[in-house]
Order: structure tokens, then C-alpha cells, then sequence
């Protein structure tokens, strides 16, 4: 017997309308089958894939299992599913066989990966677009940042240097209202003369001081202060 199996089966197969199924444990979804011998009424060799057990079928011979072959459809696209409906000496069996690979598998099984590519690519791209935009966003607000740090120094140092050059603009206009009034003479430095004492006894700084009754209420003489007559420092 080979060890390729001449009907793999996938899915469920009938023989006159019933499940062929594995004598061992029941399986009817993974059933391999190998012509045994060389007559054609011969049992074929079913074996199970989900046991391990194999035996000769009561109902599968190597004939039937020849018409199924000949029936099968085959596959072209990878839509395709390659069943067979046969029949010999009066037994009827259906199924599907497992799929061979055909070259349209090749060519879907490519799109799928460069569509999942094309996918994959797409996300990558829009990351990398993300972390560029966060990155210029950073950048861009740290130049704001130097600029307007830049801007408020500038504006400091304006408004300083304003104010220097309002106060020497005040300096000069005071300057000049001075030259105006003194003719350019400049802030005088001479001293004061002195006051010539004044020859009326008794004056102090423009007042007199006089020892009276007449000017007392209780008759006594008291010392009252009156302006100098004479050198009117007082009024002054």
C-alpha cells in the first residue's frame, strides 16, 4: 500500500446517502483512502487522521474509488472546491477532496499579503506623519518661545533707551528754558552778601524790641516786638 493516499477527503463524504465515517472513533471530517490491492472490487484502505486507526472499508472498494477520481472537478481558481459525484456497479459516493494547490492560490495569497503590506504601510506612514507634525509643532513653538523671549528683551531695552532719551530730552529742554532765563549766564556760584547790620537799637532780624507800659494791660512794664521802621527785614 502507498503511503499517498489516492482520496484525501476534506468535509464529509457519503456512500448511498450515509456518512462514511471511521470505525474506530466516529470521525468523519479527515478520512484518507488508499486503493489496497490490485483487483477493482477489492476493499480500499481507509484510514483515520484523527485516531490513526486504519482498515479495510466495508463499503469504499478500489473501483469506486477509481470513479471517484475520474469524477472529480478539479480546481482552476481559488474559489473553486474540487468535489466528485461517482458511481460503480450501482454504489454511489460523494465528496469533496482536498484542494491542491493551483497557481490562482499563489496569486491571492499575494494580493492578501500586499494588501495586509499596502495596510501596514499606510499605518507606518501616517505614525511617521504624526510624530513629524508633533515634532515641527515643537520645534515651531520653541522658536515662538525664543522669539517672544527675544521680542520682550528687545521691548525692554527700547523702552529703556526711551527713557534715557526722555530724561536727557528733559535734561536739555531744562537746559535750555534755563539759558533762556539767565541769558547763558549758567547756575550762579557767588556768594550771598552779607546783610549790613541795622543801625536802629535793638532790631533783630527787622523786629524791635521795645520795653513799654503802654501797650501792657496790667499797667507793668513788659517788652513787646514791633517791624523796624527802618530796615524792614520783617517784611522780607
Amino acid at each position: 500500500m502507498r503511503t499517498e493516499p489516492d482520496l484525501r477527503l476534506t468535509g464529509t463524504a457519503y456512500v448511498d446517502g450515509k456518512e462514511l465515517e471511521c470505525a474506530g472513533c466516529g470521525n468523519i471530517s479527515a478520512l484518507e483512502i488508499h486503493k489496497h490491492g490490485f483487483r477493482e472490487v477489492w476493499p480500499a484502505w481507509i484510514c483515520c487522521l484523527s485516531c490513526g486507526r486504519g482498515e479495510d472499508s466495508a463499503v469504499v472498494t478500489n473501483g469506486l474509488v477509481d470513479a471517484a477520481l475520474e469524477a472529480r472537478t478539479g480546481r482552476k481558481k481559488a474559489q473553486d472546491s474540487d468535489t466528485f459525484a461517482a458511481e460503480w456497479r450501482g454504489i454511489t459516493m460523494t465528496g469533496e477532496i482536498f484542494p491542491q494547490f493551483v497557481l490562482d492560490d499563489a496569486l491571492v495569497a499575494v494580493k492578501a499579503l500586499g494588501g495586509q503590506v499596502s495596510k501596514d504601510a499606510k499605518v507606518w506612514t501616517r505614525s511617521k506623519k504624526k510624530a513629524a507634525k508633533a515634532q515641527a509643532k515643537a520645534a515651531a513653538g520653541a522658536v515662538t518661545d525664543a522669539a517672544k523671549e527675544k521680542a520682550g528683551a528687545a521691548t525692554k531695552a527700547a523702552k529703556e533707551k526711551a527713557g534715557d532719551a526722555a530724561h536727557a530730552a528733559k535734561a536739555t529742554a531744562l537746559t535750555t528754558a534755563w539759558t533762556l532765563q539767565t541769558g547763558g549766564a549758567g547756575p550762579t556760584t557767588a556768594t550771598k552778601p552779607k546783610r549790613q547790620r541795622c543801625t536802629v537799637k535793638g532790631c533783630r532780624g527787622g523786629m524791635v524790641t521795645l520795653s513799654t507800659k503802654v501797650h501792657a494791660t496790667t499797667g507793668k512794664t513788659t517788652e513787646i516786638k514791633i517791624p523796624c521802621g527802618v530796615c524792614h527785614r520783617s517784611t522780607k
